[in-house]
């Protein structure tokens, strides 16, 4: 009767340990911070523009993201808006600023340097950091506006 009871309390214990593991792992990771996601990202942007100035109507583009690794980044892109190109990679790159969690979730900001309003995403680091998911939840401070998804993937280093 004894053997029972101690070997249910070491796979009982057995089982609290391993749930609580998962957990930890599920929710927080030290290696989800800034410096996970330093270095260049290529987007595949693709959803509608709503409302704003200028055209609405579908939307598809690319971006080029440089994440420092401290909080800053960079960004050229090309966007067409309804079939109009409503900017190209030309013009000056924008700068932001990002701050990654330690669930590998985050934010990010654009500010655009050709006349477009900031926009504000929510995203997910995913993959060790080789892929960035997000979604755009405001356009010159207000949501409604831009209904777009992107994911980034992360440009080798040759």
């Amino acid at each position: 009767m004894n053997k029972k009871v101690f070997a249910s309390a070491a796979a009982l214990a057995l089982l609290t340990l391993w749930t609580a593991a998962s957990a930890y792992a599920q929710s927080d990771s030290p290696v989800c911070n800034n410096r996970l996601i330093a270095g260049n990202y290529g987007f595949t942007i693709e959803g509608t523009k709503l409302g704003g100035l200028g055209p609405v109507g579908p939307l598809v583009g690319v971006a080029m993201t440089e994440f420092d690794g401290d909080g800053g980044l960079t960004q050229i892109d090309t966007v067409i808006i309804n079939g109009v190109v409503s900017s190209d990679f030309t013009h000056t790159p924008a700068t932001g600023t990002y701050a990654v969690n330690s669930n590998c979730t985050g934010t990010f900001t654009i500010n655009f340097t050709d006349g477009r309003p900031t926009v504000v995403t929510n995203f997910v680091v995913v993959e060790n950091g080789s892929e960035i998911d997000t979604v755009v939840i405001s356009s010159g401070g207000k949501t409604g506006i831009l209904a777009t998804r992107s994911i980034g993937k992360r440009r080798g280093s040759w």
